[in-house]
This record gives structure tokens, sequence and C-alpha cells, in this order.
């Protein structure tokens, strides 16, 4: 299993360089597949059958994205609000084609969520790609979270193996341990903090960053172990091996993608 981990993180730490530096474009189409990806593995989860509304829900999550892409590169670009609308406007129009008495509100909020968690969350993937604000340029906003989200499961992960004895949340996810979490938290918040030292910026922002960052990216990974537990399901896919599915490996960065983009706004940058 861990050889499948590291050859698997291997081809798509070097695919992710090329990608990432490939252009503002390139980039989106590949945050855009990964969204459709993902959302498939979630409607397979809920169990859905119907195509189309496959279909709508992977359109509607791809509509955030390309929405982000527009206003990080100042295209002409939609209100969030107007955005938000379309897409709980053509869920609502499927539920009616599909009428379901008793399952309406519960199908509604499943698919309306879906689309925001995935949708929303993977967006900040292109906003953080071409932000240029104070030492945060050239991509460079991206890989520290990319980097430093990975450390946070890394750390976690060998931390845990050599002395986790204790569940951090052994209904959600027994084999997630105390020590790992401490280990994952400390192992982030020295790379941050060294990070911003030797780039001259290090300030008390970025030590509150620095511990908040590996917390946030733990909530992420138990909060997506949530979700799998109410749909009773071990990984959300097999696509890449050693790791599970699309869900599997972006449920941290779901969750620190967003936290970091408005942390550099407003206190970093």
């Amino acid at each position: 299993m861990l050889k499948k981990r590291i050859i698997s993180a291997i081809i798509g730490i070097l695919l992710l360089i090329f990608l990432v530096f490939a252009g503002s474009l390139p980039f989106f189409i590949t945050v855009s597949m990964i969204t459709v990806l993902a959302v498939r593995e979630y409607s397979r989860m809920l169990e859905i059958q119907s195509k189309l509304l496959r279909s709508i829900l992977a359109a509607s999550a791809v509509l955030i994205v390309f929405n982000v892409y527009l206003i990080s590169n100042n295209f002409n670009y939609l209100p969030s609000g107007i955005i938000f609308f379309i897409i709980t406007f053509a869920l609502y129009l499927y539920n009616l084609y599909d009428y379901q008495e008793v399952e309406f509100i519960k199908n509604l909020s499943h698919q309306l969520f879906s689309v925001i968690y995935i949708g929303g969350g993977l967006s900040f993937a292109v906003f953080l790609r071409d932000i240029n604000q104070g030492v945060f340029v050239n991509t460079s906003a991206l890989w520290l979270v990319l980097i430093a989200t990975w450390l946070t499961d890394s750390g976690a992960y060998f931390v845990g193996k050599r002395f986790g004895k204790k569940a951090m949340a052994p209904v959600i996810s027994p084999n997630k341990t105390v020590a790992g979490a401490v280990g994952g938290i400390f192992t982030t918040a020295i790379f941050i903090i060294f990070a911003s030292l030797f780039l001259e910026v290090f300030n008390i922002y970025y030590f509150i960053f620095a511990f908040l960052f590996p917390v946030v990216a733990i909530m992420g990974d138990l909060f997506e172990s949530c979700i799998k537990r109410s749909f009773r399901v071990k990984d959300t896919g097999t696509i890449i091996p050693g790791h599970g599915g699309i869900l599997d490996r972006f449920d941290s960065f779901i969750f620190t993608a967003p936290f970091t983009y408005y942390f550099i706004i407003l206190l970093l940058g």
C-alpha cells in the first residue's frame, strides 16, 4: 500500500508541476476535469442513476470553476448570486421533472450541497494559482497550499503509524489518532514558519496561520470521513492507486484552499 501511495504521489506531483506552469487556461481545464471526476464519485455515493442529473451536477460545479477563472483573469463574469440562482433553479427543474414527494427536499439539498462543496472548494485552486499579492506571486500561493496540505497528511500518517494509540475520532475514523494529528500539525507549522522566515515576511499572522492551516486540513479530512460514514463507503473511488478516489485525495484541499485564499487577502498579503 505504501509503495503504491509513493508511486502515485510521484506521478501526480510531476503531472501537477507541468499543468500548473502550463498556463491559466490549461490549469482551469485540469481543475474542471478533477471537478467532474469528484462530482461523479459523489453521484455514485448518492446512487444517482440518471445521466441527466449527473450531467447537471457536473456542469453546475464546472460553472463555478469557470466563473472563478473569468474573475481571476479579469474577464467579464457573472456575480456569485446569479451563479447560485442558475444552479439552484436547474436542480429545482430537474426535481420537478423527476418529482418524489417525500424525498424532494432531501434530494435537492444533497445535490446542491455536492455542487457547492466540490465546485466551490476546488475552484479556489484557480484563485490561488493566479493570485499576485505580496510575496504570493507566480503560483506560489497554490504551491504553499498543496505542499502544506500534503505535509499535514504525511505527518499525520507517519507519526500516527509510529506513535498513534488513542483514536482522535473513533466513531468517524478509527484509524486517525491524536498523535497523528499532533504530528501533522507540527510538521506543517514548522514548514510554514521556516518558509516565512526564509522569505523575511514572518509576523504574528504567519504564526497563527502556521498552526491554523493544519487544523483546517484535518477538519477537511474528518468532514469527508463523516460523508463516507454516512454513505457507508470506505473510499470515494479507486482512480488513484493507494489513495482511493479524487475526493479522498482532495478532501483537505477543499478546506485549506479557501481558508488560505482569504487569509492571504485579509491578513498575509
